[in-house]
């Protein structure tokens, strides 16, 4: 059987230009250019670039062997904080956050160069991180292989690469990061090599995984991203590749590269050891850019974006960014930039209106580079600019202003150049890492002090690694791992390469005099405008299911989040009266109130004198608590489209239940005043408000579409409009002469005498 013939000398010859722009760089020339000064741009009271400050630094002793495409990584090795970091000499080293001494068993001295970036896992007593780095480089390619290091710094194990014995070379290194995750059930790592297989292990033994090596077939310089992309409960393997062509275990391969979704299982039980493959996107071109995964723009299901690389000459593919359907790989948009695409995307909300747009800088040649923001949806130019250096390595993300948007930082080969992320405005470079190489990413911690810690590793003049920690002062470090940023290399500290979802916005209410309104997402947190006041969350807790309604008391002191199983969040003057969770809040488990649910629940109200409350579920079935009377409901009955939401009378007497085709439901004192329910809607209701007087009410659809009945009137609509998030609520102003709609990412859009006080994404 034929295998694919890999291209290793070639690759070794492509690194080579690499290592010229580490060793040739002329720094005496680079002198001349503009100096940081000429180049800041301040943004007045905000923020600027000569803020940041020097905590520490080490220059290593690496000499000719530096620092470079590996990248610093955060780690808890001893209690405290540390960055572990590779060189080419082949040392891992640990330093202490706040003051940069040596963490006590380390450096660890690898078998071979390390270009990879370390990963860690909490998997040792005292939640202590183990490190885990693919030891090898393309200069020396059959040396290395998988490497696991313990908290004190010795060998946990060690797990060489090997190829099938088809290839004449017995074993190849490892460029490519190890991604740490959940693969069959324990805490495992992954990653490709420069041979024809890759490998799976679990992080505490070292042993191979079912289902591994894999085979890969070519060389692979990616980290895999690891996540749940397909929605089944099981992460999946997300990464690039390099293709020779060939045919090998009936697979014919072509010149070029994939992008790829493996099964976590690898080939286990498949006939082939290149079996398991989910899905597969081919190139004319290779890809070494480490691929980024997550929701960007208005999209509702994930996307892998990757760069290529240089091999193949005059393809189509060459110098272009990549996005596919993560469930299908199919193409969603190409294009083209100009110069190299090896470093890996970023996703960030750089403009702060609660999308992810996507990241990348390029290499074009002779030291030069750019960075460039895109739309997640198209690909589209937001943003583009020259940098002081080329850009190898990828650049992160974080809200330097406290703007409420994140800022790039970008390294390039002349120092860490600051960008404004929403105008693309070039704030400087930070000043010490001025002329210092960099072809890796920064590392954005939040530090033991409350600032934002920033800490990059690179290579000076004389060819040695060099380490610097600076900080942001006054600066709030929470928010560095905030959804919507991108702080490191990968994302976090398991390399996972995966943006999380920002959690959708599911329900507004106002306060009783229409000055204020909440806002509540999936996963408990509260949002307060006007005079709107804050009592309490759920975020802090462990929910055993999403947010998916909420309920204010009329005296707007108090309120109540409620799960979808049923499941009851009290917070201010809101009282606890039972759930329809399996497990009560507060009460023992099976109580009086217990009901198991069918269906989950979509909507609840408030009950006339705040002793009670309901919820519905979306087969329409009624539970009442406290003094929230039950009055009738359709559970068990046959509906033509699920329930979506409720309203209660203003007398609590009675109730409306509304179901996404726009069928209503009345039960005691609430009357019938038409429906949609025979129309052909272009999108679903997802929600419903009535009058004051309860003569009346309002339909909204997805889309912002409304539909008045009774004595409602109509304020306008968003039908006709454009908009980038679907509708998920609506709320009525006290008087009945506005309303307010809301979207999933928590944009507000007021009619009539609603006002607008702001939103989650700050419209």
């Amino acid at each position: 059987m034929k295998h694919t013939t890999r291209r290793l000398g070639v690759i070794l010859a492509s690194f080579a230009c690499i290592v010229t722009v580490i060793q040739d760089v002329s720094f005496a020339n680079a002198f001349a250019g503009p100096s940081i000064y000429q180049k800041l741009f301040v943004r007045p009271h905000v923020f600027a670039v000569s803020q940041i400050q020097t905590i520490w630094s080490q220059t290593l002793d690496d000499s000719g062997y530096p620092v470079a495409l590996s990248s610093p990584n955060v780690a808890n090795l001893d209690g405290k904080p540390s960055v572990v970091i590779g060189d080419r000499a082949g040392n891992v080293y640990a330093f202490h956050l706040s003051d940069g001494s040596a963490v006590s068993g380390w450096p660890f001295h690898a078998g071979g160069a390390i270009d990879a970036t370390p990963s860690v896992a909490p998997i040792n007593p005292g939640n202590l991180d183990s490190v885990f780095v693919g030891v090898g480089n393309s200069a020396n390619p059959t040396v290395g292989g998988y490497q696991a290091i313990t908290p004190t710094g010795s060998s946990q194990w060690y797990v060489p690469q090997y190829n099938p014995s088809t290839d004449p070379t017995t074993q190849n290194g490892v460029q490519s990061s190890m991604t740490v995750g959940n693969l069959q059930g324990s805490t495992d790592v992954i990653s490709g090599s420069m041979g024809e297989n890759e490998f799976a292990m679990n992080a505490q033994s070292g042993s191979i995984l079912p289902g591994f090596p894999w085979y890969e077939a070519d060389s692979n310089f990616t980290t895999p991203a690891i996540g749940d992309v397909l929605g089944n409960g099981q992460n999946q393997i997300i990464e690039g590749g390099d293709s020779t062509a060939g045919l090998s275990y009936n697979t014919t391969y072509q010149n070029g590269g994939h992008i790829r979704v493996l099964a976590p299982t690898g080939n286990l039980n498949q006939p082939t050891p290149n079996g398991g493959l989910i899905c597969q996107y081919n190139t004319n071109q290779v890809v070494q850019s480490s691929p980024a995964v997550g929701i960007v723009g208005s999209q509702n299901t994930y996307s892998i974006i990757a760069g290529t690389g240089m091999y193949y000459q005059g393809v189509s593919d060459t110098n272009r960014l990549i996005s596919v359907n993560a469930s299908n790989c199919s193409l969603d948009w190409s294009v083209q930039l100009d110069g190299a695409t090896n470093s890996s995307p970023a996703l960030a909300d750089v403009l702060g209106n609660g999308q992810l747009q996507v990241i990348e800088g390029t290499n074009i040649g002779s030291g030069s580079g750019s960075i460039w923001v895109l739309d997640g949806d198209n690909g589209s130019t937001i943003w583009q600019a020259p940098t002081t250096g080329a850009v190898i390595g990828s650049a992160v993300t974080a809200d330097l202003s406290g703007s409420g948007y994140q800022d790039l930082l970008v390294p390039t080969t002349l120092g860490i150049d600051i960008f404004d992320g929403k105008t693309g405005s070039d704030l400087g470079v930070i000043g010490a890492t001025s002329f210092i190489g960099f072809q890796n990413s920064p590392l954005i911690t939040d530090d033991p002090n409350g600032s934002i810690g920033i800490t990059v590793a690179g290579y000076n003049s004389s060819n040695q690694g060099v380490i610097y920690h600076f900080e942001l002062p006054s600066s709030n470090g929470a928010s560095v791992n905030e959804v919507g940023a991108w702080p490191m290399f990968h994302h976090d500290p398991q390399l996972s390469g995966l943006a999380p979802t920002v959690p959708a916005v599911v329900a507004m209410a106002p306060t009783s005099d229409g000055k204020g309104y909440w806002e509540v997402d999936s996963a408990g947190n509260v949002y307060p405008f006007g005079d709107a006041t804050l009592y309490g969350s759920a975020s802090n807790l462990t929910l055993s299911a999403p947010i998916s309604a909420f309920a204010v008391d009329s005296s707007s002191t108090g309120y109540v989040l409620v799960g979808a199983d049923g499941s009851i969040f009290t917070y201010g003057s809101a009282s606890y009266f039972g759930s329809s969770g399996q497990i009560n809040p507060g009460l023992p488990a099976g109580g009086s109130n217990s009901t198991i649910l069918t269906k989950p629940i979509v909507g609840a109200g408030e009950a006339a004198n705040n002793f009670g409350y309901w919820l519905v579920a979306s087969d329409g079935g009624i539970f009442a608590f406290g003094s929230a009377k039950f009055y009738g409901s359709m559970g068990g009955k046959p509906l033509n489209k699920p329930v979506v939401g409720m309203t209660a009378t203003s007398d609590g007497k009675g109730y409306w239940l509304v179901a996404s085709d726009g069928g209503i439901f009345a039960f005691g004192d609430a009357q019938f005043y038409g429906s949609t329910g025979s129309l052909n809607l272009n999108k679903p209701i997802v929600g419903m408000t009535a009058t004051s007087d309860g003569k009346g009410y309002w339909f909204v659809a997805s889309d912002g579409g409304i539909f008045a009945f009774g004595d409602a009137q109509f304020y306008g609509s968003l039908g006709n409009k454009q908009i980038s998030k679907p509708i998920v609520g609506l709320a009525m102003t006290p008087d009945g002469l506005g309303y307010w709609m809301v979207d999933s990412a928590g944009g507000i859009y007021p009619f009539g005498d609603a006002p607008n006080l702001g939103s989650r994404i700050r419209l």
